[in-house]
């Protein structure tokens, strides 16, 4: 069976001639040199042991970079054993804010300024439609993660979010549930245009007050009435907004979590082959509706990677309303009080009314705690029983411990 072909092999192979080349500085170059090491003898080793068996082994250390597709996998796992411990027995939104393609050049040139004007317009449409007593009248929850990529690993901004279905009463003593009739609490529309309304009012305060830069072929943009006109037709458009109805089960809030919050714009899996200076990928056409293959030139691969590495300190993933970190056990809590004597209340009513249908259905908040207790899956490479955990540091003239 033929090796899967990693980031860190064409980086490890083509990287150093790519930094001398295009005179690649600061963080993209540390990073194209911290992914190369990744799980090398270059990064050091350590111990691991199994907690079912005898086994112990080494493995090479990890870069722990965000951007690292080998090292996504760890970090996931911790982040979402987290969050299935919060999840709510409701159905989960996901929703998608996607901004223009007009406005690819100025989130390149001001990363931080436009992703965050990005997470903010979002988070701000969707959190101030929810209070609107008009709607659904209740504090509501996002989990924002931000991807700036399409399949061909071009610039692509947009923004993945998981909002409950439904909120807490502005008293907090019930739940206010979405309307299952229409799917969701407002019409897609309302959402859009209230979020290009927002994004752009943000933009303009940002422009107002000199955050923006602008080079090469935007630097027109600078001068106020270029500017004006840009953002006139920006008006003009129709923002997409995408709403997928409440996931039935929690497996499929787990599986949504997994697929989008520690992605990164390339994946180890889509690399098929490096052959004669250039890189074989698999992507996914979505106008088509089907998987092809694309083959991009070593440097022209590496480029579009570095295209999506993240300011440092940048959080790309973000919680508003009642999952805002301040608050968020607090509410939390309160909310699976209330939905917990509200699944009561059903019970003996279905009781009362002689029903007993409901004995025979786990309910969604079981499904959720079995999903938990059976999450960390079984790793040891000798008894496939046990899970591998850290067991020391490796010294190189230290023998192995114990």
């Amino acid at each position: 069976m033929q090796k899967q072909i990693n980031l860190s092999d064409i980086l490890g192979k083509y990287g150093e001639s790519y930094i001398t080349r295009y005179n690649i500085k600061g963080q993209e170059k540390g990073i194209i040199r911290l992914l190369m090491a990744c799980r090398s003898s270059a990064m050091g080793s350590h111990y691991e042991k199994c907690s079912h068996c005898s086994y112990l082994g080494k493995s090479f250390n990890s870069c722990r970079n965000r951007h690292c597709p080998l090292c996504q996998h760890k970090d996931k796992q911790q982040w979402l054993d987290n969050r299935m411990q919060e999840l709510l027995p409701v159905g989960y939104y996901h929703l998608v804010f996607t901004i223009p393609h007009e406005l690819n050049l100025l989130c390149l040139q001001n990363k931080k300024q436009m992703y965050g004007i990005l997470f903010k317009a979002a988070s701000q449409t969707v959190l101030e439609l929810a209070k609107d007593i008009k709607h659904l009248g209740a504090d509501t929850g996002l989990i924002t993660i931000l991807h700036s990529w399409g399949q061909n690993m071009m610039e692509h901004p947009h923004l993945h979010c998981i909002m409950p279905a439904g909120g807490l009463s502005f008293d907090k003593t019930h739940w206010v549930h979405t309307d299952k009739k229409n799917d969701f609490f407002i019409h897609y529309k309302i959402i859009s245009r209230k979020f290009r309304g927002k994004f752009l009012d943000i933009l303009q305060q940002a422009f107002n007050k000199e955050q923006l830069v602008f080079k090469g072929d935007s630097s027109a943009l600078a001068a106020k009435k270029k500017f004006a006109i840009f953002k006139a037709a920006l008006y003009k458009k129709e923002w997409v907004v995408n709403i997928q109805a409440p996931f039935g089960k929690p497996e499929k809030v787990l599986e949504y979590l997994s697929r989008y919050i520690f992605r990164i714009a390339i994946t180890n899996r889509r690399i098929i082959e490096i052959k004669d200076g250039k890189v074989l990928l698999c992507w996914k056409d979505y106008r088509m509706g089907h998987f092809r293959k694309m083959r991009l030139d070593i440097d022209e691969f590496i480029r579009r990677f570095l295209l999506h590495v993240l300011p440092k300190g940048f959080f790309k993933v973000r919680y508003y309303g009642i999952f805002s970190s301040g608050c968020r056990k607090e509410n939390i809590h309160t909310a699976n009080r209330l939905l917990d004597q509200e699944q009561k209340n059903f019970i003996q009513e279905a009781i009362e009314d002689g029903r007993q249908t409901w004995e025979k259905q786990n309910t969604v908040w079981e499904e959720i705690v079995k999903k938990i207790n059976g999450y960390k899956k079984p790793n040891c490479p000798r008894c496939g029983k046990g899970r591998l955990s850290f067991a020391g540091i490796v010294h190189q003239e230290n023998p192995a411990p114990g």
